[in-house]
């Protein structure tokens, strides 16, 4: 069990696709007490045994692939106090990941050291997670101050995709299914956020320091990190293992290069060079440390995480004395710019200061009364106008190209009684959560509007009946699950009606079919979607 099917440290190399079992008697000094095994990530599927009985499990275990069902996760199984002799089962079988088999060890210890252990590793992560989610909404404050400078928010993306790396971690399996859905989902974000990042360091160097990065071999650089995003978001997560190995060696061309276009930086003293080129060096050796480890090369461990810090706060350093910088500059150049100028050319200025600011706050002024006459200011979603407009354009689109959509009719159950026993205060609050969860759960392409006082109209586009009954029942089960008015907590239900556009259908007539089977669901005693 020394790595995993295709490793170097074992005598055989198998097949990264199969499955096995793996058997183990183990014989303890003296009687188990408060013992534990921890189960590393397995790829990609498990079942652990204890004395022949089931104790914890990720995936489907199977010989066939067309049934195999992969799962991201790791555990800790309890050994029973008393125990001196026991057996450990593994089965373990691999149809959708690069690697197949146990590369981790499992590790038998004092259960309190383990889970503490783990819960050192999950508290450095949501660290390294707040840091880096603190640091991004800064640089994109700076941006903002300052759009014409495209460093901040390159920055920015550097560090949200070092977020996704540091998320996806094994240790972070516990709310990685929940909120990733499923082991394929979680593998390629992992992969996107290496796969990407190399080339957003290399553009973010190269903004900061133009003179010195030449720009044919960024752009071929960049042209093949695409090559291998596009790989990654359109394969199977079973062939990454190749292209990990290939983008390895990338990765350090990369940072051997940005290293030594530093160099050459700091020789012809360009401003910030020395700081940068320290965060370079504390966040690549942690990288080559953890490629290494990875490949079996050295056995240190994973440690990138603390090149993440180092290299934070380097770049933030950075970017903020360049931010200061630039603004201390502008402020001279406009001082000296007010001496020089006569004061008939300054007064024309002025003027023309004026109208620009006049005519952009008519704009703005214009821009938000558009938005406000087609949206819903408590909910923040569409308005019975704001909605209609999609709404025509997907009777355009499906007279001319037979594109059907549906409606789905939202209504809360007894909503009045909200009203009369919490206040209108917290049946607002019900109405904007409700709006918010409705958000989360429906396509970028779908449109929600708040209909009438607790009634939501949604459109989905390009969209079958069975389908969109699908999303409504989703949309129920999403608002029926959360208490919502804290710190009351109000359990709310709603009722839904769906229908599907035809030939002879009207806006008025199709809305007539959805409230129609609406008020079905109502009638049949709330809490259902009908159609």
């Amino acid at each position: 069990m020394s790595g995993g099917w295709q490793s170097n440290q074992s005598d055989v190399t198998y097949d990264a696709i199969g499955f096995a079992t793996y058997h183990l008697e183990v014989a303890l000094q003296q009687v188990s007490s408060n013992l534990a095994i921890q189960i590393p990530q397995i790829e990609s599927a498990y079942k652990f045994y204890l004395n022949s009985e089931l104790k914890a499990l990720g995936g489907v275990v199977t010989d066939s692939e067309s049934e195999a069902s992969p799962s991201y996760s790791n555990s800790t199984v309890k050994i029973p106090d008393g125990l001196k002799e026991f057996s450990i089962t593994i089965q373990v079988s691999n149809f959708h990941s690069g690697w197949g088999g146990i590369w981790q060890p499992i590790v038998l210890g004092d259960a309190d050291s383990l889970n503490m252990l783990h819960r050192d590793k999950v508290a450095l992560s949501v660290f390294l997670l707040g840091s880096l989610l603190i640091t991004a909404l800064n640089s994109l404050t700076l941006f903002f101050q300052r759009p014409q400078d495209r460093v901040p928010v390159v920055f920015a993306c550097i560090c949200m995709l070092l977020f996704l790396r540091e998320f996806t971690l094994d240790h972070m399996s516990v709310l990685l299914p929940s909120i990733a859905s499923g082991f394929v989902m979680i593998t390629k974000i992992n992969f996107f956020s290496y796969y990407a990042i190399i080339p957003t360091i290399l553009y973010f160097y190269q903004l900061y320091f133009l003179k010195v990065f030449h720009t044919q071999f960024c752009r071929l650089i960049y042209i093949v990190c695409i090559v291998f995003v596009i790989f990654i978001l359109f394969f199977p997560t079973r062939y990454f293992g190749l292209s990990l190995s290939i983008f390895n060696i990338i990765a350090l061309v990369v940072m051997s290069y940005i290293l030594q276009r530093m160099w050459v930086a700091i020789n012809i003293k360009l401003r910030g060079a020395r700081i940068m080129l320290l965060g370079s060096l504390i966040a690549f050796v942690f990288a080559v440390n953890d490629i290494l480890n990875l490949n079996g090369v050295i056995t240190t461990g994973r440690f990138f995480s603390f090149g993440i810090i180092g290299f934070i706060f380097c770049q933030n350093f950075v970017t903020n004395s360049r931010f200061n910088y630039l603004i201390s500059k502008n402020e001279t150049l406009s001082d000296k710019l007010k001496v020089r100028n006569a004061d008939l050319v300054l007064m024309s200025e002025l003027l023309e200061t004026k109208v620009e600011q006049r005519t952009l706050d008519l704009k703005l002024a214009n821009k938000e009364l558009k938005a406000r006459a087609s949206s819903d200011l408590l909910t923040n979603t569409l308005n019975r106008y704001g909605l209609h407009q999609h709404i025509q354009a997907a009777f355009e689109r499906y007279r001319r190209s037979q594109e059907s959509f549906c409606l789905v009719l939202i209504d809360y159950d007894h909503f009045k009684e909200i009203n009369d026993n919490y206040g209108h205060d917290l049946g607002d609050i019900v109405l904007a959560t409700g709006a918010e969860l409705i958000k989360d759960s429906i396509r970028e392409q779908d449109k929600l509007s708040r209909w009438g006082g607790e009634e939501f109209l949604i459109l989905l586009p390009d969209t079958e009946l069975q389908g969109a009954l699908a999303i409504a029942n989703k949309l129920k089960v999403a608002i029926n699950a959360k208490p919502i008015g804290q710190p009351i907590g109000v359990n709310v239900t709603v009722t839904g009606g769906v229908a599907q556009v035809n030939d002879e259908d009207t806006f008025e007539s199709l809305f007539k079919r959805v409230d129609e089977a609406l008020y079905h669901g109502k009638q049949e005693g709330r809490n259902r979607i009908c159609s």
